[in-house]
């Protein structure tokens, strides 16, 4: 699926960017199935000005719950983590304003974040903002800075507002994929209420004993992103079951979808 380029600028800048890997045809079937998705979790209410998350998302439409074994999402985790990866959660977001900069961690075993975007986004209107490169920062306290202090309207880390930062905007269109690792500094900054992101999260499979006890404390701490879902423990689908058979191995919360 990727090629050696794409590999290297997803090693070096910490995100890479495919374009058109979904047809129109394709992207009006998500958006109606994830429209179905967001009403009834408002049970039929309106779209509001606040960011609607669901979790887990992909596992509730036929369509959507399959994409985690097409061959155009599936060969990105293989290319970038191996061939025996994990499927963490899928999530959906309808969102409404600004996310701040956040990421930046240094996670112990590698992530990979595939987002789709179903509405066509600009700098200015909500696309995707990465700092280039910032997963290999060696000091990522550094970037302490730009955590969020949304009770704050003077706030101006590095002398500017968070929105002025110097980053590389993803803009996109609908159909493409934005791929990047949670190590890496990102942000959203404006775009009107109801623009549509989900995501698939990928995570490499533990190969230690310290490893396995590094996820285990994950899911202590963020246990709704490694729950997975008893449609894909029990799916008819062998690389499904396989991507989630470890987190069953280890006692994992499923979640009933």
């Amino acid at each position: 699926m990727l090629t050696p380029g794409q590999i290297a600028h997803f090693e070096t800048f910490g995100f890479v960017i495919l374009r058109q890997v979904f047809n129109a045809e394709e992207v009006a079937i998500m958006r109606r199935e994830s429209d179905e998705i967001f009403a009834e979790d408002r049970n039929g209410g309106p779209i509001t000005n606040t960011t609607q998350a669901v979790q887990p998302f992909f596992e509730r439409k036929p369509y959507l719950s399959t994409l985690v074994d097409d061959d155009r999402i599936y060969e990105i985790g293989v290319d970038l983590l191996g061939p025996d990866f994990i499927l963490g959660q899928t999530e959906g977001r309808s969102r409404a304003g600004d996310t701040p900069w956040h990421g930046g961690e240094t996670y112990e075993l590698g992530t990979v974040k595939i987002n789709f975007y179903l509405d066509e986004l600009t700098k200015d209107t909500g696309a995707l903002r990465f700092v280039p490169g910032s997963h290999k920062y060696s000091d990522p306290d550094r970037y302490d800075l730009l955590r969020p202090r949304n009770d704050d309207p003077d706030f101006r880390p590095f002398g500017m507002k968070p929105s002025e930062t110097p980053c590389y905007a993803a803009e996109t269109l609908p159909g493409d994929l934005v791929i990047f690792t949670e190590n890496v500094l990102h942000s959203s900054f404006g775009g009107s209420p109801g623009r549509q992101q989900h995501a698939i999260n990928f995570m490499e499979n533990p190969k230690t004993d310290e490893q396995v006890a590094y996820i285990k404390s994950l899911y202590k701490r963020w246990k709704y992103n490694l729950r997975p879902a008893e449609s894909y423990v029990n799916s008819d689908r062998p690389r499904i079951r396989r991507m989630v058979s470890r987190l069953v191995e280890w006692g994992f919360e499923t979640s009933k979808v």
